[in-house]
């Protein structure tokens, strides 16, 4: 009877496992016919899940949109990364088919070797790549066109974008339905565009810009800023003479918008030439003062800021030896650092700094002030001269005093401001029309962003070029261009594109990491420097000793070849001590990377056999539980 019992249970459980099996396989045949595109997000970023800006782009389409997907049937070929691309994109230009309720049309084509396709692909604008497994060129890229043939493409869709592929795909829609743009007024003596008598392609920002506006680069002496200019980027302007000072002036006074990067020192201006260290250049914040001042900014021409929060790594060579070590004037500031639930810092999550000033409002102006971007409480004053010609990243990191205060990278002004130019128009001004239509104040709201940063525009400041087959690849490694868009659509009220930026930046920093290495870090440099000195200072006390013999025309005498001797052993034992300083220095950061590694490929695998080890004990202990009551 307890035998026949124990049967019936054990049935049972094969019963109830066959049933499971039934009910696992009913239920992936349903999901499969009837949720094909349901993902499961859990990236900090939500880079897989379709935003609301997206949907509200599509669902704003007028006219129809005919996009043409290139893509090779050997695309297998390349690796899971490709495959794995390719079928996210057909999954999301599957979702735009559907929000934009057919008004997306996708035409998806094999680009085989001398064929139609091919040539159409060629025209369009899209690359190929090279397969050097079958000695062939592999297509994968999108191009579209408007009801007014207006044409956009992606060239190539590339793994290392692959956290950009919505931004990309919206971007190009956004792009092909919206025709008409604002115009944006580019000013300054920063290289956007390029130098084509140096082969030097323009800058990422200007093509980042040139997707939302139309873009106005000016030179020269200016006398006036046409009215069609809503917003006017000064790109640090350097030397301005007074009649371009005061077209600036004007500018504001009629309604223009202003988005300034200046600063003490842009590293990009002042880079060497190859001929030798150069004076450098005198900075625009000299003759934008009166500008400054009527604005209610203070901006200081001889500090700039040093945070070892967000402190770059950089290798520099130090006597014989290249050494990795921190410098504090090139720093990344985090989310915690921006002004929260403004348009302006919507959905970033880095910006990347380079020898940047500090903004501070002007006493008694009653402008509203709004801090953007700001420190961490970890960052001290820099003087411009220890940066000026060939600066030691570990002198001005063992030099760099915190304060605790957090400073002003990025600010918005806003507010009736008056004239720079209380007296009327300079006499260098000659147009006499122009003369009388002096403002002396403005008549709505100024709107004014600066950004203490001119290197933040700058590629090497935020983007990373990668080699792929043969062509340059740009990927974004902060959101400085983003910000930049997004101070943009501030100014001119527009926020197409706002919610898609930011998203999956190529950079991730490793925090508890990052802080062991600034700690030992400084730890070392500290030792170091003690170690170094000492050193030197019996390599000081030989040279004496020496110079002095070789004066008396006599050879050594026993005490001073003893001290001499001693001196020796002394600098051999320290330098002994200065490599084990150095070997010590990654000792503890090696040993957690060893540790995280070990819990990464072993925690979640160890973590489900143990679970599952519980369960089976349990179960079995139940069992023979059972058993044993029955008996």
């Amino acid at each position: 009877m307890r035998s026949s019992s124990f049967m019936n249970r054990l049935s049972l459980s094969w019963i109830s496992v066959a049933l499971y099996v039934v009910c696992f396989i009913c239920s992936n045949i349903l999901v499969d016919a009837n949720l094909t595109s349901a993902r499961l997000d859990l990236t900090q970023d939500r880079t897989y899940t379709i935003s609301e800006a997206t949907k509200q782009i599509l669902e704003e389409i007028k006219e129809p949109i005919k996009l043409r997907l290139y893509s090779s049937a050997g695309i297998e070929d390349m690796g899971p990364d490709y495959t794995s691309l390719k079928t996210r994109i057909d999954d999301l230009l599957g979702e735009y088919i559907r929000i934009s309720k057919g008004l997306i049309i996708v035409e998806t084509l094999d680009p085989k070797r001398y064929s139609i396709e091919e040539d159409l692909a060629v025209s369009d604008g899209v690359r190929s790549i090279p397969n050097v497994i079958k000695s062939s060129q592999i297509f994968l890229g999108l191009s579209g066109r408007n009801s007014t043939n207006g044409r956009y493409a992606i060239p190539h869709f590339a793994p290392e974008r692959s956290a950009f592929l919505e931004y990309d795909l919206t971007r190009l829609i956004y792009d092909l339905s919206n025709t008409k743009k604002r115009i944006v007024g580019i000013y300054g003596d920063l290289p956007l565009n390029g130098d084509k008598t140096q082969r030097l392609p323009a800058w990422m920002i200007v093509d980042t810009i040139e997707r939302f506006y139309e873009t106005q680069t000016l030179f020269g002496t200016i006398e006036k800023f046409n009215d069609e200019i809503e917003v006017l980027l000064l790109a640090e302007p350097g030397e301005l003479d007074a009649t371009t000072v005061y077209a600036i002036d004007q500018f504001v006074m009629r309604g223009g918008r202003v988005l300034a990067f200046v600063d003490p020192f842009s590293e990009i201006l002042n880079a060497s030439t190859g001929n030798g260290p150069q004076p450098p250049r005198r900075t625009s914040l000299v003759t934008l003062k009166p500008l400054l001042k009527s604005w209610g900014i203070d901006l200081n021409e001889r500090q700039i800021i040093g945070d070892l929060t967000g402190a770059l790594k950089v290798q520099m060579k130090k006597g014989n030896q290249i050494i990795a070590t921190e410098y504090p004037a090139w720093f990344d500031l985090q989310k915690e650092n921006f002004v929260q639930n403004e348009i302006i810092t919507s959905n970033l999550s880095i910006l990347s700094f380079r020898t940047a000033g500090h903004l501070q409002k002007r006493v008694g102006t009653k402008v509203d002030w709004q801090p953007i971007v700001w420190s961490t409480s970890k960052a001290g004053i820099i003087d411009v001269a220890q940066v000026e010609y060939a600066p030691d990243p570990t002198e001005i990191l063992s030099n760099l005093k915190t304060t605790g205060d957090k400073f002003t990278l990025v600010a918005r002004i806003r507010g009736a401001l008056d004239t720079a130019f209380p007296n009327g128009p300079p006499k260098s001004l000659i147009n006499n029309r122009i003369r009388k239509q002096h403002r002396a104040k403005t008549d709505t709201s100024a709107a004014i962003i600066i950004v203490s940063d001119a290197d933040f525009l700058s590629d090497t400041t935020w983007i990373e070029t990668k080699n792929l087959g043969g062509q340059e690849l740009k990927i974004p490694f902060s959101n400085n261009g983003d910000l930049v868009l997004n101070a943009l659509d501030q100014l001119t009220g527009s926020s197409a594109m706002m919610g898609l930026r930011g998203r999956g930046v190529s950079k991730r920093r490793f925090e508890i990491i990052d802080n062991m290495e600034r700690e030992a870090e400084k730890k070392y440099r500290s030792k170091e420097k003690i170690l170094i000195s000492r050193i030197k200072a019996n390599e000081k006390f030989i040279k004496n000793i020496q110079k002095t013999e070789l004066k008396k025309g006599v050879t050594f005498t026993k005490e001073n070849q003893k001290n001499i001797d001693n001196a020796r052993d002394e600098m051999l034992q320290l330098r002994m001590e200065l490599r084990q300083v150095q070997f010590s220095l990654r000792e503890d950061i090696d040993a957690l990377k060893w540790f995280l590694s070990v819990l990464n490929i072993w925690g979640t695998p160890s973590l489900i056999c143990l679970i599952v080890l519980v369960i089976v004990g349990v179960r079995s202990y139940r069992d023979k539980h059972f058993i044993v009551n029955k008996l």
